[in-house]
């Protein structure tokens, strides 16, 4: 009770700070504005429904609630009768969880981490077991979650080298946050090792993998590729390099190894697809600067591609599809020091995925990958055009990737179920002293 009271005199010292930056997120940048009521703590009484047990988890964004997804569901399966809640903290991650949850759940936005907000959120839904995916530690979440009853369980939990570099400046607050936490599914032991050295108790700590392996897309049809190929404008004889989910400053070294290939293969075909749809308008007028003529998958169902042209991926929702039309892709956010996207789309598809030196978010799968040789790290254009190059000369070689992706996924999956029977463990488990 001391840490709570503490902390939140010190937020209340810094509240005319805190101000400012809340009406500057949510007046200029917009990033807070959908759902602020929610984020304030006023759950609309419409989404309350019903008086059996209910499980809160939250997901921040896109790719926590891609990995969210199987642990929920082995959850609903494990627990029959339970209601899920599910809350997420970004926009776009709130349509992927009204997307994938639909009738199973209801979606909410995550609350402002201020205790007048949290305590009015639990007050509203009142769960039994809060999940938390990921990192979402949150000091007065976890506290307000332990003064209610709840058991807070943290699941697919990754303590990146950020995190650490943070809490040897702030070892009194991460101590008390994982000192609230009932359990911490882990997935690896190298996180394992990082959250006990944070506070956790060493047997509330659990290894169960990364669960992100047992969601990924591992098939689409011929019928499907066809289909899209034809959308696409793309010729059936065609080859492909897709770049995925891209950000600003990748787009360049991604065209500029394409030209290189293209050169020396004119017949290929390059496809970006944004992280940001939004952001098409910025990549085509890049594309042209580089000598590409270029097209809008938005725009192909009035004007028929170039035959040469550079397509760009500017819908929402095809990307985990289109890998399947490629020979080898590059997933973004890895060029920049974003931390990496999610590498498993294309190798689920039995596609070689490379990436650029940033994957601190996602260092696991990335030495898992590795390991396997699936995945393959790259630090420049030149490097990617090569390994593109590589690709595009050796089918052979991309079926043993196929075939090597195939065992690896095998070995890898599980995860959500190791979760959801630790969690339920922890459930009716004596909860941990309050931290």
């Amino acid at each position: 009770m001391l840490a709570l009271i503490t902390y939140n005199l010190v937020l209340l010292l810094l509240s005319p700070l805190a101000l400012v930056w809340a009406l500057w997120r949510v007046t200029i940048t917009g990033k807070s504005r959908h759902g602020i009521g929610e984020r304030l703590g006023f759950i609309p009484a419409s989404k309350i429904t019903g008086d059996s047990p209910r499980i809160w988890l939250h997901a921040v964004s896109v790719g926590e609630t891609v990995a969210a997804r199987p642990i929920w569901q082995a959850l609903l399966q494990a627990l029959p009768g339970w209601q899920l809640y599910h809350s997420t903290t970004t926009a776009t991650g709130q349509g992927q969880a009204e997307k994938v949850v639909g009738e199973e759940g209801t979606v909410l936005f995550f609350p402002f981490d201020f205790l007048p907000c949290v305590w009015l959120a639990f007050s509203r839904v009142h769960p039994r077991l809060v999940v938390l995916v990921e990192t979402e530690l949150w000091p007065n979440f976890l506290a307000v979650a332990r003064l209610r009853g709840a058991r807070v369980v943290l699941a697919n939990g990754i303590i990146s080298d950020r995190s650490m570099r943070s809490a040897a400046r702030l070892r009194p607050l991460y101590r008390w946050m994982t000192g609230n936490l009932d359990g911490c599914c882990m997935q690896s032991e190298e996180d394992a090792r990082r959250i006990i050295a944070l506070g956790a108790d060493p047997a509330r700590v659990t290894v169960t993998g990364n669960t992100k392996f047992d969601q990924v897309l591992t098939e689409v049809s011929l019928g499907e590729q066809m289909t899209l190929r034809q959308a696409l404008g793309l010729q059936r004889e065609e080859r492909v390099l897709l770049a995925g989910s891209t950000h600003p400053g990748e787009e360049e070294i991604v065209l500029r190894a394409f030209r290189q290939v293209k050169t020396a293969d004119p017949s290929v075909r390059l496809v970006i697809a944004p992280r940001q749809v939004q952001r098409a308008q910025e990549i085509e007028e890049l594309a042209i600067a580089h000598g590409f003529a270029v097209i809008r998958r938005t725009k192909l169902s009035a004007l028929p591609p170039p035959p040469d042209a550079v397509i760009i991926l500017d819908t929402i929702g095809e990307l985990a599809r289109a890998y399947a039309l490629s020979t080898a892709a590059v997933v973004g956010g890895s060029f920049v020091p974003v931390g990496g996207h999610n590498v498993l789309e294309p190798l689920g598809l039995g596609r070689p995925a490379i990436f650029g030196p940033h994957m601190h978010k996602n260092r696991d799968i990335a030495t898992i990958v590795q390991q396997a040789g699936v995945g393959f790290q790259v630090a420049d254009a030149d490097e990617l055009a090569a390994r593109w190059r590589e690709c595009l000369a050796s089918p052979a070689r991309c079926r043993q990737i196929a075939d090597a992706a195939a065992i690896m996924f095998q070995h890898q999956r599980g995860a959500a179920q190791r979760c959801a029977e630790a969690i339920c463990r922890w459930l009716h488990d004596t909860p941990v002293p309050q931290g």
